[in-house]
């Protein structure tokens, strides 16, 4: 851990990510985790309530020239 920072009643870390594990299930045929097969959910403090991760909706850096302009 770096640091940490109180903030009313909660806590804020900061650091390092030194390793990440995944099990076999969620790796594709490439051996690089599939995000579809790991199904992360995130945590809206506002709402009180979780969410999960949406589909595929194309490659970063690329996906907005076919999109253009708004």
């Amino acid at each position: 851990m770096w640091n940490y920072l109180e903030i009313g009643l909660h806590t804020q870390f900061v650091g390092e990510i030194l390793d990440i594990l995944v099990d076999e299930e969620a790796l594709g045929t490439d051996g690089v985790p599939e995000i579809e097969k790991i199904k992360p959910f995130l945590f809206s403090p506002d709402r009180r309530g979780y969410y999960g991760i949406g589909e595929y909706v194309g490659k970063a850096f690329a996906i907005g020239k076919d999109i253009g302009p708004r």
